[in-house]
């Protein structure tokens, strides 16, 4: 309850401290004594925030203007806005509010801010607040938001760019530690065992493609790093992009951000040896758990369609070509019907038997397809092959059953 209450709290002050909508900058020129910043947030507890923020700093004091550029917000009152959220429809834009507010919002949630100046000249910074100010129109602010490709990160790299064209150079080879866009991700998720299960879930094999040194920017930390080691060309000569990164609050490390006991790797290794026990006694006593066959493959099949809707139903890119399909398959919701009976139609046998090979199959091949599974998942699938191979054999030896007693019967 306090976690929800807090979150709470947060996106209201955020909603209420942004400035606003109809607040203008276009045609204000800065004054000879501006900086503009990049402002970057460290990690929070939730998942949402768990990979940091990156924003724009403009700090005129003779203009009395201290305002943040923040790429990472959406409007609540769009219509459909759960629908298009999971469509991959929803429209984030580029809000403003004030710096203090901004930095108070985030001691709320005891979140570090940090600041690098940018290293322009004075002509430099009235072109960049040009493309700020242009951006933050109306007609312009809103932009189709992509997790890896066009975010809170990447727009501020983007639009450094697009200012300064032929201009720019980040020198970050150091950045290349063959990481795929999965990998990245993966640096942060340690304290969020179950978000880590959800996405690897939900993303497909897209994402377990290498990515450039200059890719690894989508991700606050590394855009950071990416404008420290970046060079800006000012009148035939080169310069630092950006001067030291100054503290401007520190997030109090007695809070940790630490994962609970409570993880996927533990409730599945536990829930399989609970389908081993649960095997075991049905062969001795000549039985199946029809019941839990039926709830089981009625699970793999629901998370199964989702699966498939997130990848041919959405515009989400990094969740096409996803893999787990291969275990958490759709029909499995149809066939769970059929599972209440002691002696299988021959389909749903043959079915079954498929079942058990093709998840093996995925077992045996994890380490050579293209997209990398959760740890977690190795103890559902083999409880998966275990339940279906179980059923395969028992609907055969109840029919044989079945077949003796006719027979003696009749004699």
């Amino acid at each position: 309850m306090k976690a929800f209450i807090k979150k709470l709290t947060l996106m209201l002050a955020l909603s209420i401290l942004t400035l606003p909508a109809w607040a203008q900058f276009d045609g204000i020129p800065l004054s000879q004594d501006a900086k503009i910043s990049l402002i970057t947030c460290s990690p929070g507890p939730d998942l949402y925030a768990i990979f940091g923020h990156s924003a724009v700093r403009v700090h005129d004091p003779a203009n009395g203007m201290d305002v943040v550029f923040n790429y990472g917000t959406f409007d609540f009152d769009e219509p459909n806005f759960y629908l298009k959220f999971a469509q991959g429809k929803l429209n984030y834009k580029l809000s403003a509010a004030h710096f203090q507010d901004f930095v108070y919002s985030y001691t709320m949630d005891n979140r570090s801010v940090y600041e690098q100046q940018l290293n322009l000249t004075e002509e430099q910074k009235q072109q960049y607040w040009a493309f700020l100010t242009h951006n933050y129109l109306p007609e312009n602010r809103f932009y189709l938001y992509d997790f890896f490709f066009d975010n809170c990160a990447t727009r501020i790299r983007d639009g450094l760019e697009a200012t300064f064209p032929n201009q720019l150079a980040f020198n970050i080879s150091q950045f290349d530690q063959d990481y795929s866009f999965r990998n990245l991700i993966d640096l942060y998720l340690g304290p969020q065992p179950w978000g880590d299960f959800g996405i690897d879930i939900a993303l497909g094999a897209r994402i377990d493609q290498e990515a450039t040194p200059y890719q690894y920017m989508f991700l606050p930390d590394y855009l950071s790093k990416g404008l420290a080691n970046a060079t800006l060309s000012q009148k035939g000569s080169t310069a630092p992009l950006a001067l030291e990164q100054k503290v401007i609050f520190e997030r109090d490390p007695s809070i940790p951000l630490e994962a609970g006991w409570f993880t996927p790797q533990l409730l599945f290794w536990a829930f399989f040896v609970i389908v081993v026990a649960l095997t075991a006694m049905d062969f001795i006593k000549r039985s199946r758990s029809r019941v839990f066959d039926m709830v089981f493959f009625l699970v793999l099949g629901l998370l199964g369609i989702v699966v498939l809707l997130l990848w041919f139903a959405t515009d989400h890119q990094a969740t096409a070509y996803n893999f787990n399909l291969l275990w958490t398959i759709p029909s499995h919701v149809v066939v769970a019907v059929f599972l209440g009976r002691s002696i299988l139609r021959e389909w749903v046998r043959k079915y079954m038997l498929y079942t058990a090979i093709v998840t093996a199959v995925a077992v045996i091949g994890w380490p050579l397809w293209p997209q990398m599974y959760h740890a977690a998942f190795l103890p559902i699938m083999l409880a998966t092959v275990l339940r279906a191979a179980y059923a395969v054999w028992f609907s055969k030896q109840a029919q044989a059953t079945a077949h003796f007693q006719s027979i003696a019967q009749r004699i």
